[in-house]
């Protein structure tokens, strides 16, 4: 177990990290010029996230159905792209996945 000193002491050293990052780039932003080209880079970033955030959770989830041998949140992903892409909403698609995981799990 973690001391709570220790852990408190993380969380505010963490949370003073992200703040001065965060305070740099807005603080500095009126010296330097971005570039279009590193606009165009920087436009491909929140695509780049979403995959490291899902993949993780996806495959390297321990699952606990027997009948889909452990991969009920690929079967659920697979399920919510569907309906992503026919409905193009996105609400929708995280109610639809979040409430077919539940009833594989804890229904099934």
């Amino acid at each position: 177990m973690i001391d709570n000193v220790y852990f408190w002491s993380v969380v505010a050293l963490l949370a003073i990290g992200t703040l001065l990052i965060r305070f740099s780039v807005i603080a500095f932003s009126n010296r330097y010029e971005i570039t279009d080209r590193h606009r165009e880079v920087f436009s491909y970033i929140p695509a780049a996230i979403i995959p490291a955030i899902v993949v993780p959770m996806v495959f390297f989830h321990k699952g606990n159905l027997d009948w889909l041998a452990g991969k009920e949140r690929l079967f659920v992903v697979v399920l919510a792209a569907a309906v992503c892409w026919f409905t193009r909403n996105m609400l929708a698609t995280i109610v639809f996945g979040l409430v077919t995981l539940y009833l594989l799990t804890h229904i099934f």
